[in-house]
């Protein structure tokens, strides 16, 4: 196969991939419009049914208990179980609701037991009522008021059960029923769309099939209510499907089912069914479709004749292109011998450069290893000072710190490097007040300052020495000198002489002492001495000085006292 003939199979092949994907996407748009119109008939059908159904529920719950509340009379008859007198007394109440609303239907008196006592559905008809009347209030946990859809003998309608209690006893249950025509009719009004009722495993009435009302299909009954599409289409009708799409001869309907109906127990009894006109919309849709195809036919036929009659132009501009192409190849084969020339001559320049750079690199590595053990030995120098010595930056933290740091700062093992330096000395949150990191920042010169650390129990003599770059102070080198024990000593000396200074003048006041008390004792002696003793019995004389009188000794101790 020539090259023409492949080049416009292939774009072909493109155009015929784009015009089915751009389709595809066409028609899936489509139906998903489609869809759309459909749920929102289906959000509109629920919520219509739901209003009417809230409605009905308030409007027949009051009128049901004020009946029960305002006639007693009613009341005690169905606790009497007196059918006839009930049908009698309860048939104007019926009749007044019918005249009010054309879609009530019955009135319905239930026994305890769940069985019916009484029914009224036609004005003149036997009281007796249905004999098949369903159990509207089986789920219910206990007797209390209740509204839902039945089906029973006549067909599908929304029940209002009400509790009837007489002296306080549970006596049975009195009902309302609405016919289902009341939520159809709201529908067609105001969706205007065809609707049917849809009965699963209803029971065919035969005077409905003869008014054409009830159609028999698959698994129940459906109600088209003189619709003519549901009329003359219920038998085409597939109504467990989701969606159905029927072709008709008045055009083309979306059938679906827009509202489940499900009794006082939760189990399905019916479905409202709507169909929705779609005949615009498909031939709206098949114009498309046929505008796309003609398209797309048109857009490969012209690119088919393009296509040919380009291709000679194209095949020439391909040969010049080739021609060029040769002659390029030519110029990068020179090229190339010139590039393997000059890589011969590069490599070797290569090759004498990596050997200036393994030179470059061994030397590098020599004075790696030189450095580190400069390193290690100031690293030990600085380990085998014996006081605290740490590398702090402009913020006071630790930069670098030596053993002797280590182990008065955290004996633990802790982490030192990093912190602060009045954190880890005075446990603070703030630089110490006398800290001479303070000045030695201010000046740029040493400062020392003697400081008490309580945190630490000790004494320091703290050095600060700036560590200038230029004019710019980068940190500070920080040695703490301990003066403790020095500290102590010269306490304990200071107490020393103190004691000695005390023992001193103890020693020269009892000297003192001594002599003033060698005076007194020495002239008590000679006042003992110059006293005369008292007289003795014998009446001798008294030894001593007899010079000496009482005025002597008064005079003396004046003396003594001077």
């Amino acid at each position: 196969m020539q090259i023409r003939t492949k080049t416009i199979l292939s774009v072909l092949i493109v155009i015929l991939a784009l015009s089915g994907c751009y389709l595809y996407i066409f028609i899936h748009q489509q139906r998903e419009n489609r869809q759309l119109i459909i749920d929102n008939n289906k959000i509109r059908a629920r919520t219509l049914i739901a209003t009417v159904a809230d409605r009905l529920s308030q409007q027949y719950r009051g009128r049901i208990q004020g009946l029960i509340y305002s006639r007693r009379d009613i009341v005690q008859l169905f606790a009497g179980r007196e059918r006839r007198r009930l049908f009698k007394a309860i048939l104007p109440v019926f009749k007044q609701l019918r005249r009010e609303d054309k879609y009530f239907s019955h009135i319905n008196f239930v026994l305890p037991d769940n069985s019916l006592f009484l029914q009224i559905d036609k004005p003149g008809q036997n009281e007796e009522g249905c004999a098949c009347f369903p159990k509207v209030t089986d789920g219910v946990s206990g007797p209390r008021m209740a509204s839902g859809f039945e089906d029973d003998c006549y067909g599908l309608d929304f029940f209002i059960v009400q509790p009837v209690y007489e002296q306080k006893k549970y006596i049975g249950s009195m009902s309302f029923g609405i016919r289902i025509d009341e939520f159809l009719d709201a529908l067609r009004e105001k969706l205007d769309l065809p609707v049917a009722l849809f009965l699963t495993g209803a029971r065919l009435d035969k005077d409905a099939l003869k008014n054409h009302a009830a159609l028999p299909i698959g698994g129940g009954v459906i109600y088209a209510y003189n619709d003519p599409f549901f009329t003359g289409n219920a038998q085409r009708l597939h109504i467990r499907n989701e969606n159905q799409t029927l072709d008709t001869k008045n055009g083309v309907y979306d059938v679906f089912t827009s509202y489940v109906i499900k009794n006082i127990q939760g189990r399905e009894i019916g479905r409202i069914i709507q169909a929705l006109d779609v005949t615009r919309l498909v031939e709206s849709q098949r114009r498309d479709l046929f505008r796309l195809i003609v398209i797309t036919l048109a857009l490969l036929a012209v690119a088919t004749v393009i296509l040919y009659f380009s291709f000679n132009t194209i095949l020439g501009r391909i040969g010049e292109l080739n021609d060029r192409l040769r002659g390029k190849n030519e110029e990068l084969r020179r090229a190339g011998e010139q590039l393997e020339a000059l890589v011969e001559k590069r490599t070797a320049e290569l090759e004498e450069t990596n050997r200036h750079l393994k030179e470059e690199v061994r030397r590098r590595q020599e004075a790696n290893r030189a450095l580190h053990c400069s390193v290690h030995e100031w690293q030990s120098t600085f380990d085998a000072i014996s006081d605290p010595v740490t590398i702090l930056d402009r913020n006071l933290v630790i930069v670098i710190a030596n053993k002797a740091a280590h182990e008065l700062l955290s004996p633990d093992g802790g982490e030192v490097v990093g912190r602060n330096c009045y954190t880890l000395f005075a446990a603070g949150s703030e630089p110490c007040q006398n800290c001479p990191a303070s000045a030695a920042s201010y000046d740029g010169v040493s400062h020392e300052q003697k400081i008490e650390h309580n945190y630490l129990g000790k004494t320091f003599i703290v050095s600060c020495s700036p560590i200038v770059d230029g004019k710019e102070i980068l940190g500070f080198v920080h040695t703490a000198r301990d003066i403790t024990k020095e500290k102590n000593l010269k306490k304990q000396l200071v107490q020393a002489q103190k004691m000695e200074a005390i023992a001193t003048l103890a020693g020269g006041i009892a000297h003192d002492f001594n002599n003033i008390l060698g005076a007194i004792l020495g002239n008590a002696d000679l006042l003992l001495y110059r006293i005369p003793p008292p007289r003795q019995d014998n009446g001798s004389a008294p030894a001593g000085d007899p010079g000496i009188t009482l005025q002597d000794v008064r005079v003396n101790l004046q003396a003594i006292k001077k």
